[in-house]
C-alpha cells in the first residue's frame, strides 16, 4: 500500500469510528443509559443546548437523565454526517431528528428537527466527544395542552 492509500485508509478507518460513536450515542439517549452516555464525553466535554448545557464529563449523566429521563419513549437519529478529520480532532454536522414521547401508549409526543454540531477529539486513540451542540429548527407536538400551559 502506498503513502497515499495509506492516508486515506486511516481517514474512512476515522470517519466510521466517529459515525459509530454518533450511534451509540443515540442508542444511549434511547435506552437512557445516560452513564454509557457520558462516559462517549472527553473528561472536559460539553453539551450545548438552547434549554441549557452542561461542561465537564462528571455530573452529566444525571443532567441528561434530568432533562429526558421523564419520557416514556425515546427516538434519536443523527443522519448525513458530513465528517472532517484533522489528525486528531474532528468536526461533524449531523442531522437531528429526535422524538419524545409523553405517555405509554406511544399516541402523544413532541419532535424536533435541526442539527447537531460536534467536535471530537482523540484521546489515547479513542474518539471521544469534546463539544456537542443543538441547533433546533422546527418543533411539531401532539401532546394535549391545558390551559395554564398555554397562557404560559
Amino acid at each position: 500500500m502506498n503513502q497515499h492509500d495509506e492516508k486515506l485508509f486511516k481517514l474512512l478507518l476515522d470517519e466510521r469510528e466517529i459515525s459509530r460513536l454518533l450511534i451509540r450515542f443515540s442508542r444511549c439517549i434511547d435506552t437512557k443509559n445516560f452513564e454509557k452516555y457520558a462516559e462517549l464525553y472527553a473528561a472536559d466535554g460539553e453539551l450545548r443546548t438552547p434549554w441549557g448545557g452542561h461542561s465537564g464529563r462528571e455530573g452529566l449523566a444525571e443532567h441528561v437523565r434530568r432533562d429526558l429521563g421523564k419520557y416514556e419513549g425515546l427516538h434519536h437519529v443523527s443522519a448525513g454526517h458530513s465528517i472532517d478529520v484533522d489528525g486528531d480532532t474532528a468536526q461533524v454536522r449531523a442531522t437531528l431528528l429526535a422524538t419524545h414521547v409523553t405517555n405509554d401508549t406511544g399516541t402523544e409526543f413532541w419532535s424536533v428537527g435541526g442539527h447537531y454540531d460536534i467536535n471530537l477529539k482523540r484521546i489515547d486513540g479513542a474518539w471521544k466527544l469534546r463539544v456537542v451542540e443543538i441547533h433546533p429548527t422546527w418543533r411539531f407536538d401532539t401532546s394535549p395542552t391545558t390551559e395554564q400551559e398555554e397562557s404560559q
